[in-house]
């Protein structure tokens, strides 16, 4: 990637990326990052052990030898989640991806209307300080192949420049608007991890 160059390569080979979600919602982004040269790529995946999964991973060594691409086992470590909520099944993926918080930064696209993708790059906030983020799963959007790779790019950019702040971004099908997340009073994740840092 000529915009990155050497040193921004680099980074992108030595990371850790876990993506969450459904195959195929998360086919095309995998895609981009395994081409864009991101070391370690953990699937995360409701249907996971399914052979589409196993064929998925051999097409993506094609693509790039140098990228790892393997299904998450638990306890594995990441740099960053990227999640894809596409469906019922995979907002609740996103629920216990919040909840476990196996990396200091996740990244959350929800594909239904309005597309939303949320850029936690430390905690608090979480996800769930955005009600609606991991609330009930409409019909996916005609636009989530949009928000899809919006997501992707942010995911490269956070680990090109991890300082990212947290921030949402939302999509109505003819603009995007961007907010900064605070953490909501009635986040009992965040508002306990407050107190406990007030403590230290």
């Amino acid at each position: 990637m000529p915009q990155v160059g050497g040193r921004g390569q680099e980074r992108l080979l030595a990371a850790r990326v876990a993506i969450i979600g459904e195959i195929a919602d998360v086919s095309l982004p995998l895609a981009y990052l395994v081409g864009a040269g991101v070391g370690t790529v953990l699937l995360d995946m409701m249907d996971g052990g399914t052979p589409e999964c196993r064929d998925l991973i051999g097409e993506m060594k094609g693509l790039n030898p140098e990228v790892t691409v393997a299904v998450h086992t638990s306890g594995a470590e990441y740099d960053l989640g990227l999640i894809f909520i596409g469906s019922a099944r995979s907002r609740d993926g996103a629920q216990a991806a919040n909840l476990e918080a196996r990396a200091s930064a996740l990244i959350a696209a929800r594909l239904d209307s309005p597309g939303q993708i949320a850029i936690t790059p430390k905690r608090p906030p979480c996800l769930a300080c955005i009600g609606e983020l991991l609330g009930n799963f409409g019909t996916k959007d005609k636009n989530a192949e949009l928000v899809k790779m919006v997501a992707t790019t942010e995911a490269l950019k956070y680990l090109l420049q991890p300082g990212a702040r947290a921030s949402r971004l939302q999509f109505d099908g003819l603009a995007s608007r961007e907010c900064e997340l605070t953490v909501a009073e009635a986040c009992i994740l965040c508002t306990s991890n407050v107190s406990k840092e007030r403590e230290k």
